[in-house]
């Protein structure tokens, strides 16, 4: 049941005109509640001035950010929410009773189950914090049985910085915690539970981290896989106004975005690019699903 708060922050992102679309299950078996993303354009990528005193800032993963560059982006909707760890065990629950191999990619290796990495202790496994220990084919395999995809990278983005201008993180451009109000759940220098959790934390709890459209958890918590492969700073020199870009057509690492309850200030950033190898867990990655306008 939703409290007051929450019902008062929809009832906001509806009259600032980001309808919210509860998946119900003839559309999406986790009944995840969505946000329409409005089609427009925006500036994908991050700033040299926001990364100018770290010390990896010559070193590749850095360096991938830009440059800055323009990208047009279709109307689709995206989970409000982080999945969670009650959502995925359902997810779990099910193919346990059907053994529906359809959800998985093609190219998912016979060896790999989708169940989380057992390195994910109690802490992190509360029902509303979201889920993590998931590989990329495990994202991939969650967002097809719910009946929705992984959103690209530029999807992503968008969504999270919004149409209308820059900004570093998805409120904004101050710090994480400007004038005592906590935005986001990362490992901030203050300690690792200034932000009033050691680990990660129930999805929804930072109202004022919301993105321009809405949605929440977008800078830490959790990592979130995206559709693309990761590439150098060519792919984004060449996608200068690209419509809906997909990313690569081919690599080792698939990207990242958002950064996690163990990251750091710099990893947060709208603009900074995460990746790992798709068929590897770890307790830091997790999902959030988009869905086509049908």
């Amino acid at each position: 049941m939703p409290n007051r708060r929450t019902l008062l922050y929809a009832a906001l992102a509806l009259a600032a005109g980001f309808p919210l679309v509860q998946c119900g299950s003839d559309q999406a078996k986790d009944d995840a509640e969505m946000i329409l993303i409005k089609q427009g354009q925006f500036l994908m990528g991050g700033k040299e001035e926001e990364v100018a005193d770290h010390p990896q800032k010559n070193y590749l993963h850095i360096l991938a950010e830009r440059p800055v560059h323009t990208v047009k982006i279709s109307a689709f909707y995206m989970d409000k929410y982080e999945v969670t760890n009650a959502q995925y065990h359902r997810f779990l629950a099910d193919l346990e009773g059907n053994k529906d191999v359809n959800v998985n990619h093609p190219d998912q290796p016979s060896n790999i189950s989708h169940e989380q990495d057992p390195a994910v202790g109690a802490e992190l496994l509360g029902e509303n914090q979201p889920t993590v220990g998931l590989n990329w084919f495990d994202a991939y395999a969650y967002c097809k049985w719910a009946g929705k995809r992984l959103p690209t990278e530029a999807e992503w983005e968008y969504a999270a910085r919004g149409p209308d201008t820059y900004r570093t993180y998805p409120w904004g451009n101050e710090a994480p915690s400007a004038e005592g109000i906590w935005r986001a759940n990362y490992e901030p220098k203050e300690g690792k539970d200034a932000d009033r959790f050691r680990y990660s934390a129930p999805v929804g709890s930072y109202l004022d981290g919301a993105s321009p459209f809405g949605l929440l958890d977008m800078a830490g918590n959790a990592d979130e896989w995206v559709q693309d492969w990761h590439a150098g700073r060519e792919y984004y020199a060449a996608s200068e106004g690209a419509q809906d870009p997909q990313g690569p057509g081919g690599g080792k690492k698939k990207v990242q975005k958002g950064g996690s309850y163990y990251a750091e200030l710099w990893q947060i950033r709208i603009g900074a690019r995460h990746y790992g190898s798709p068929g590897i867990k770890n307790p830091y990655q997790g999902v959030r699903c988009a869905k086509d306008l049908k």
